[in-house]
């Protein structure tokens, strides 16, 4: 990775950890100019967010001008009408569009190929981890296309409203990483026309991971969540079953012809966070970028956690706070085990997808194709 890319993203994991995405860097605009005038296709945009309150940001070294249209569908399809305009590295604040609606945002410059982008959360109250996966930038300069596919925490708490703006995103499958008991105890709202495919990570562990919340409630007790948590991550690399789902739900998003996706477990952190994380891995986000995404479920999720404290707290032997924030929240140890997994059992990433997960030249292709937009540089 060049210095400055480099640069880039551990701004890119700064801004994450407070709710934002990719923050603007300073990088070296030559080689990106000399892309865009050289390689038809190439996006010039190195960092593009779009926050709650829509304010656009953009770097887009070979660029001039940069024109910003919204629109609803994930193309952005009508580009009739501006909502703004900047130069080559600018800031604008969107306003007046119509209220419950997901907006999207063609970043269009007057050199290079465009930019679709959206605000990633969907900040919906009653699914709060639902978040797109989406709008990062890979070490060779393409993105991860946004309204394709998406990471929730559990489905069975949805309100009416917001199963019915979820039905917006135009879902054609909806999958549940979750276990049996999970399944049973706290059944998937699925919004009409998404097909439901059970994909249970942890069918072949025989401690708490396979759904022993008794098991899982007394680890936490004892305050050996964060270890439970670690572990976990490694059995997500080496249990079969999680091999298995991994396997469907990556072929699964990169078929002909499939449409947008959304995956999840519980708290949609860990058996969600590492599917995200190979995901993105494999597209070619760099890992500092993939960490920023995975610790972002802290953010997310802080409120509901908050609210599950106060709960178990509040029984007639309460579980503390400091054994319990481990098992609730994420940590880059937890992920890092993960990692380290893959080189213990396959000695790269590139093994683990193709030996651990199945996944041919062709399947690999098919998700790259699918999934990133723009041409390397």
């Amino acid at each position: 990775m060049r210095n400055e890319d480099h640069r880039m993203w551990r701004a890119a994991l700064a801004a994450a950890l407070v709710l934002t995405l990719p923050a603007c860097a300073t990088v070296d605009r030559r080689p990106v100019a000399n892309a865009v005038a050289e390689q038809p296709g190439v996006i010039p945009f190195t960092s593009a967010n779009v926050s709650a309150d829509g304010t656009i940001n953009w770097s887009a070294p070979g660029a001039g001008r940069v024109t910003v249209y919204a629109g609803t569908d994930a193309a952005v399809s009508d580009r009739t009408t501006p909502v703004g305009q900047g130069d080559a590295t600018g800031s604008i604040r969107v306003s007046g569009l119509a209220p419950g609606k997901r907006w999207f945002f063609a970043l269009v410059p007057d050199r290079g190929a465009p930019l679709v982008i959206a605000d990633r959360g969907l900040h919906l109250k009653t699914v709060p981890n639902l978040r797109d996966v989406g709008g990062y930038r890979t070490t060779d300069g393409r993105w991860v296309k946004m309204g394709l596919i998406y990471r929730s925490d559990q489905l069975d708490r949805l309100s009416d409203s917001d199963l019915g703006s979820m039905g917006d995103l135009g879902l054609v499958l909806v999958a549940d990483l979750r276990t049996a008991s999970e399944r049973s105890h706290e059944p998937d709202r699925v919004p009409a026309g998404a097909e439901h495919l059970v994909l249970d990570v942890a069918a072949d562990s025989k401690g708490s991971l396979g759904g022993d919340m008794r098991q899982a409630i007394a680890a936490i007790a004892a305050g050996k969540g964060a270890e439970m948590l670690t572990e976990a991550n490694r059995d997500f690399v080496s249990l079969n079953s999680a091999r298995s789902a991994y396997h469907t739900l990556l072929s699964r998003i990169g078929a002909e012809g499939a449409g947008p996706t959304l995956y999840h477990c519980t708290s949609g952190k860990d058996r969600t966070g590492w599917a995200s994380a190979v995901i993105l891995t494999l597209l070619g986000v760099p890992r500092e970028t993939v960490m920023a995404d995975y610790l972002a479920s802290n953010d997310y999720l802080r409120a509901k956690n908050e609210a599950t404290i106060a709960m178990l707290g509040r029984l007639p032997t309460p579980i503390a706070r400091e054994n319990l924030e481990p098992a609730l929240t994420v940590r880059a140890a937890y992920i890092e085990a993960a990692f380290a997994e893959v080189d213990k059992r396959y000695g790269s990433f590139d093994r683990y997808v193709r030996e651990g997960l199945g996944l041919d030249d062709a399947a690999i292709d098919r998700l790259r194709t699918t999934l990133l937009a723009g041409v390397p540089q």
